[in-house]
């Protein structure tokens, strides 16, 4: 069976698909100088990003390994938007935060991470539009058109239509994740790292 090219949505999609909830008309490239495209883009890119940064279970990874290097030192690749030390592996050894591109740990005072080669943790991944579920895609896409609706045109009434289909879009993403993530309020869905909030399992023990 042939699939259908409009399975998924490229960022051109859905630069267009914002472009006409504002009453433009739609391109056939992101290379040009029209001002609406470029700030539909911008808007684009920056939800995507801000959304990813909440961390779901697509872009999320548990005891990732980062290799020290020469310097004993953790580089903070360019595409993590959260990182923290696995506390399954590390416990409350490290209090890690980000600067200068590196991790810095706070009870040490330091960047450098002596006696280890490799230090595990828990990052959030910032990945391209076409990289992520279509899910988040459309929602994504839904979020953006809201927002560029309200910096392009004053009419409160599309925004409020726009916010509607943003709501909708949210409620699909937060349903595949939970699909995806098998959450359940008794346990981690990872029993490899810690789950520190209230478990009523171990009131139930007692």
């Amino acid at each position: 069976m042939a699939t259908p090219s409009y399975a998924t949505s490229t960022e051109l999609d859905a630069v267009n698909s914002i472009l006409m909830s504002i009453g433009e008309s739609p391109v056939n490239t992101l290379d040009t100088q029209s001002p609406e495209v470029v700030i539909a883009l911008s808007t684009l890119r920056q939800v995507c990003r801000e959304i990813q940064s909440e961390g779901w279970s697509y872009n999320t990874e548990y005891e990732y390994p980062f290799t020290l290097n020469s310097q004993q030192e953790v580089i903070i690749p360019v595409a993590v938007l959260q990182l923290d030390v696995n506390r399954y592996r590390h416990q409350d050894t490290y209090d890690v935060v980000r600067r200068e591109g590196k991790l810095y740990d706070r009870y040490s005072h330091s960047f450098k991470f002596p006696g280890i080669e490799i230090l595990y943790c828990d990052v959030v991944w910032f990945y391209e539009f076409a990289d992520i579920p279509q899910a988040f895609r459309d929602y994504i896409t839904a979020r953006a058109a809201r927002i560029a609706a309200g910096r392009m045109v004053s009419d409160t009434d599309t925004v409020r239509i726009l916010q509607t289909d943003e709501q909708l879009m949210r409620a699909l993403a937060v349903e595949y994740d939970t699909k995806q993530s098998d959450y359940n309020v008794f346990n981690s869905s990872d029993l490899r790292n810690p789950y520190t909030s209230y478990k009523p399992f171990q009131a139930l023990s007692r």
